[in-house]
Formats: C-alpha cells, structure tokens, sequence
C-alpha cells in the first residue's frame, strides 16, 4: 500500500512542472495581449490628437 502512495506522489511531482508552464506560457501570453491592445489604443489616440491638431491649424 506505501507502494502505491509513494508513485502517487512521485507522479505528482513530475506533473508539476507541467502545471507550473502551462501557468507561466498563459500569464505571459495574457500580458503580451494586454501590451498590444495598449500600444494599439496609444496609436489610435495619438491619430485621433493629431488630426485634431490638423484641423485646427
């Protein structure tokens, strides 16, 4: 029976890492969205102040 805890928790450990990547991959790619949706609102907002600009020149 200690047997089968023991490759129990053995497992366990080896899926971990796993777990840990699999968490690290989706926060990294969940902040790449983020920076791109910012950097693409900046631009448009520094199109849509220059046009103002424009237009009142």
């Amino acid at each position: 029976m200690t047997e089968h805890f023991t490759g129990h928790n053995k497992a366990r450990l080896e899926a971990s890492p796993n777990r840990f990547f699999l968490a690290c991959a989706i926060l990294a790619l969940s902040m790449a969205l983020l920076m791109s949706a910012a950097l693409a609102g900046t631009t448009a907002f520094r199109k849509e102040w220059q046009f103002a600009s424009d237009a009142r020149v």
